[in-house]
Formats: structure tokens, sequence, C-alpha cells
């Protein structure tokens, strides 16, 4: 009986040991499977990382030196817009009370401009016939001419108050010679041209920002004027971004970048750095320097306000050896890494390695390991 039961102990143990034995292994494997790396080529590069967006890299807003209302539009968001085509027509919005004034203003500048000529054509007469002196003629003659100024420029006023009406139909009574009417098309040309707003660059139209009918504020007044659309010249685009203080001293301009965006979340394009801003915005208690970039993108895929972020590469080497940066172990000064031996007993070796640039997952390595070697990364 005791004979069985020894038996049954012994058995017990031993099963014990094998199952212990056993498992230890499948640690041990695991552990080298899950964390080993091999030493293989490849590229790294030392960035620093820029959020902000795509924009044009010229826009213009286009105003009216006039104030009034929308009355038509030629373009629509999205056309593609030359110098010099026609936008929009603005018509002024006079008040009856201003339009009443106009009125009365051209009226009272006739009178004054008949008397001043028949007093201008007397003093002439007598001039001539050495009745007066050159003195009095001259007073005369400037007094007609200040009069015929005054009357244009009111004729002009109204013209354009009334939209741009033909000269006869504004004040009845009134006799126009063709000088007259030339002088008042001279001076009405220029405010009755800024009527129809015209584009300033070629490009599309990135927006339309009022309505037909919506009112317009001149540029002249204290608001700076209200801004009817925006123009952009999209045949060049440009990265704005910001990069956080602690990273700004390490950019400088010219350096190359790589910009990302959602649409194209499988391939970036390329760009160079071409303004940095010499003065930091402060944001939530975070300090950020707004950079700049041109980008290349030849197919136009790009668009206008897209988000985007940018890796302004600061150092990128090729075709070299690769590490996991969690592989690396750092030691008095020193970095070392292990790997697998399987001439000795622990399975793995200390080698020291020389290191150069990391990306923060993969490490460069200069010297202390070949390609194809394995690498044991420390739990």
């Amino acid at each position: 009986m005791k004979k069985v039961i020894i038996t049954i102990l012994v058995f017990i143990i031993v099963m014990g040991l094998v199952f212990l034995a056993l498992k230890s292994c499948r640690k041990k494997s695991d552990v080298q499977t899950e964390n080993t790396a091999k030493v293989e080529k490849g590229n790294i590069s030392r960035t620093v990382v820029a959020t902000g967006k795509i924009e044009a890299l010229f826009k213009a807003e286009v105003k009216s030196k006039i104030g009034g209302i929308v009355k038509h539009f030629y373009v629509e968001e999205g056309d593609h817009v030359s110098v010099g085509q026609k936008l929009v027509d603005i018509v002024p919005q006079a008040t009856p009370v201003e339009l009443v004034q106009a009125r009365t203003e051209v009226k009272a500048a006739a009178f004054d401009k008949e008397a001043s000529e028949k007093r201008y054509l007397r003093s002439k007469e007598l001039f001539e016939s050495e009745l007066i002196s050159a003195e009095e003629y001259d007073q005369t003659k400037a007094a007609y001419r200040t009069a015929q100024a005054r009357f244009y420029a009111s004729m002009a006023q109204l013209r354009v108050l009334e939209q741009g009406a033909d000269l006869s139909e504004l004040i009845e009574g009134i006799e126009l010679n063709d000088e007259d009417k030339k002088q008042i098309e001279t001076e009405a040309r220029e405010a009755i041209n800024s009527m129809t707003l015209k584009a300033p660059i070629s490009g599309i139209v990135l927006s339309r920002d009022t309505d037909k009918g919506g009112a317009v504020i001149p540029v002249s007044s204290a608001y700076g004027g209200t801004v009817i659309m925006t123009l952009a010249d999209v045949s060049e685009k440009q990265f704005r971004g910001d990069v956080d203080e602690a990273d700004i001293a390490k950019v400088c301009l010219g350096l190359p970048a790589r910009i990302f965006v959602e649409a194209y979340s499988d391939e970036h394009f390329g760009a160079q750095l071409i303004q940095i801003s010499p003065q930091g915005r402060e944001q939530e208690e975070i300090i950020n320097f707004e950079i700049r970039a041109t980008v290349d993108d030849p197919e136009d895929r790009l668009r206008v306000g897209m988000s985007a972020d940018a890796e302004i590469i600061l150092e990128e080497h090729k075709d070299i050896l690769l590490i996991p940066e969690g592989a690396v172990i750092y030691e008095e000064g020193k970095t070392f890494v292990n790997v697998e031996d399987s001439t000795v007993e622990e399975g793995l070796r200390k080698v020291e390695i020389e290191r150069g640039i990391s990306d923060g997952l993969f490490t460069e390595v200069l010297s202390g390991l070949k390609e194809g070697q394995v690498v044991i990364l420390p739990r």
C-alpha cells in the first residue's frame, strides 16, 4: 500500500515539473517572438509638425467705391475670372430727400451759371472796348468758370444718384450744349464706371459674401466697406499653419516639407518653407508661430480651405540601418542594444552601437550592427 501511495506522489510531482517546464518554454518563446526586431534598411527623417490649412497664394476682397444696392451678379462661386472681367453691378441707393437736394442744387447751379455767363460776356465786350480794367474782366471770367464747374459737378452727382440716367431726363427746362454734355460726362464717368465692379486679379471666385439686393457700404467709410466677393489666384497654393514655440528655433526658410490632407490620406504633397512669422501668437496660454510653405500641386487636386498637417524636414537619411527606438539602452552616456546570441547561455548579448538621428519610432544605426541581426526589446 505504501508503494502505491509513493508511486502516485512521484507521478504527481513529475507531472507538475513537466507542466512548469512546458509553461516556462512557452513564455520564453512568446517573449522572443513579441519583443524582437530585425535590423533593416530604410529611410528616416527628423521633422517638426505644423497644423493648419491650404490657402491660395493670392486673394483679393472685392469692395465698392460707392454705397448702394447689389443690382446684378455676372459670376457665381467657383467661376474662373480674368483681370478686368465684370463681376457685379452696384446702384446708388439715394433717399428721396437726397434726390430732392441734388435736383435743387442742379437748378441753383444752372441759374448761377447762366447769370455768371451773361456778366462774363458783357465784361468781355467792355474790356475789348477798353471801358473796364483787366482786373474787373478777370474777376467776372473767374466767377463764370467757377459757376460752370459747380454746375457740371452737381449734374454729374445727380446722374450718379439717378443710376446713370440720360442727361436729357434729369432736369426739365435746362438746356445743355455739346460742351456741357461732354464736361458732365467726364465728371460722372469715374463714378458711373465704379458702379460696375471688375476683377482685379485672374483666378476663381472663392465666395460671394453678399446677395442680390443687399446693401453695400463704400470702401471709404469708417467700417472699411462691405466685402462683396472674394477672388483667389489658385495657380499656386500654400500651406499656412502653426509651429509650437518649442520647435520654432529648429526651422529656417527653404526647408522642404511634406503636406498631408484627409482627402488623400495615403500620400503627401511636396512643399517648401517660404515664411516664418517673427512674432508668436498666444492662444489658450500656448504660444505658436505662423509659417507658410508653397505647395506642389500640379494636378490641382487640393482645395482652398482644406485642413492639413505639415512635416517640416529638418534632416533626412535614406537607405540606412534602422532599429526600433525601444531597443536602445542608454547607460553612462553610451548606447547599447541586446542582440540574439545562441552561443551564450542567456541567449542574448549586449552590444554597444553608435546611433544617428531618430524620429521617435526608429533610430538610425551608424555602427555596431549589421543588416539582418535580431535585437531584443526590453520588457
